[in-house]
């Protein structure tokens, strides 16, 4: 494991304003609804289940992403071969439609070994 950056660099804080900050202030001032075009651009059903599975895959430990930017390329694979098995498992465990594991895929928004086979084939 690589060894934590020195307290000077942990003391670093980016210069305001923030990109956050300024986001939030120009939805603070727009009148759109963003929840009804929410449902309008996806669909209440698609919507519903990208939060169904958030908040299992926020509840695993190996989903968690806090310190990537640390890790070597050994790591970063042993961590992605982790996560793939574990997806894998829950879609067992729920019994995730082709649909539900596709959007799991897309929220962990990784790479993983069975990226390529989930998608390079057309299911007829």
């Amino acid at each position: 494991m690589p060894s934590p950056p020195p307290d000077w660099v942990q003391a670093l804080k980016p210069a305001d304003p923030q990109g956050s900050s300024l986001l939030q202030e120009e939805r603070a001032q727009s009148n759109v609804a963003v929840d009804k075009l929410g449902e309008l651009l996806h669909t209440k059903q698609a919507l519903e289940r990208q939060d169904k599975i958030l908040s299992i895959l926020k509840s695993e430990k190996v989903f968690d992403k806090s310190d990537n930017h640390t890790l070597g390329r050994t790591e970063r694979i042993q961590r992605s071969l982790a996560k793939a098995k574990r997806l894998h498992q829950l879609a067992e465990q729920h019994r995730w439609s082709d649909a539900e594991l596709l959007t799991a895929n897309d929220l962990m928004s990784e790479p993983t070994p069975y990226g390529l086979h989930a998608t390079m084939f057309l299911v007829c």
